[in-house]
């Protein structure tokens, strides 16, 4: 972790955007977050992908939100929930052919501001799960920037990172696309399913933490700090 990720991440940060937030932000930072000393199997996940137009958080938007929780080890499929969000500009060609969700499919969703406003309070007091943490948290963190006057602090555990940590401890050589996500359930003999969905990516992150998690700790006695990114 950088030392910018550090700053990002610590209390003293969490205590200055927390008297900038509205809103249900503001209601979010009310929540302590988890403890870092906590077992994993006493810890409350959701997993949780985003569809967008682009890969820049400044200047392109979300357009889709999936997600499910994370209980006692197992996935909570009851839990899972899907939003179209509706963005500003019109899709564009290039990212309606990645995800397949086009101006007709979006045009009576929810802004994200609204969005938010359901999302927030299930985020609360959990741990976010995503494969590659930075698109999920620099999308999330500018939208309540804009829309709720702070960035977005939310503990969050990062299945490529996992991976990734795995490689090194086993002295492995690294090899190009054997972090994609994909790849990695194929490895741990999970089921292919459709990429690009924001549901289907964030059940498929879910259940590769929990594969990963079975090699390295089957019985959850890990404390939460070991495995956040």
């Amino acid at each position: 972790m950088g030392l910018r990720q550090k700053i990002f991440d610590s209390r003293p940060y969490r205590q200055i955007i927390q008297r900038q937030a509205t809103g249900p932000l503001r209601a979010f930072y009310d929540i302590p977050p988890v403890s870092g000393d906590k077992a994993i199997r006493d810890v409350e996940f959701i997993a949780l992908d985003l569809e967008t137009t682009g890969l820049n958080p400044k200047k392109d938007e979300i357009v889709s939100i999936g997600w499910i929780l994370v209980r006692q080890m197992a996935v909570d499929f009851g839990s899972c929930e899907h939003l179209l969000v509706r963005p500003k500009a019109d899709m564009t060609e290039s990212s309606a052919i990645v995800h397949h969700i086009f101006d007709s499919h979006v045009e009576n969703a929810p802004d994200i501001g609204v969005a938010l406003h359901h999302l927030l309070p299930i985020l609360a007091g959990r741990v976010m799960i995503s494969h590659h943490s930075p698109i999920e948290v620099g999308f999330l963190g500018q939208a309540c920037k804009k829309y709720f006057g702070a960035h977005l602090q939310v503990p969050t555990v990062d299945t490529l990172i996992l991976a990734l940590r795995d490689v090194h401890r086993r002295g492995q050589p690294f090899r190009p696309g054997a972090l994609k996500l994909q790849n990695l359930r194929k490895q741990h003999n999970l089921p292919p399913y459709q990429a690009h969905n924001a549901l289907a990516d964030a059940i498929a992150a879910a259940e590769l933490f929990l594969a990963q998690m079975s090699k390295r700790d089957p019985k959850g006695d890990l404390e939460l700090r070991d495995v956040l990114r």
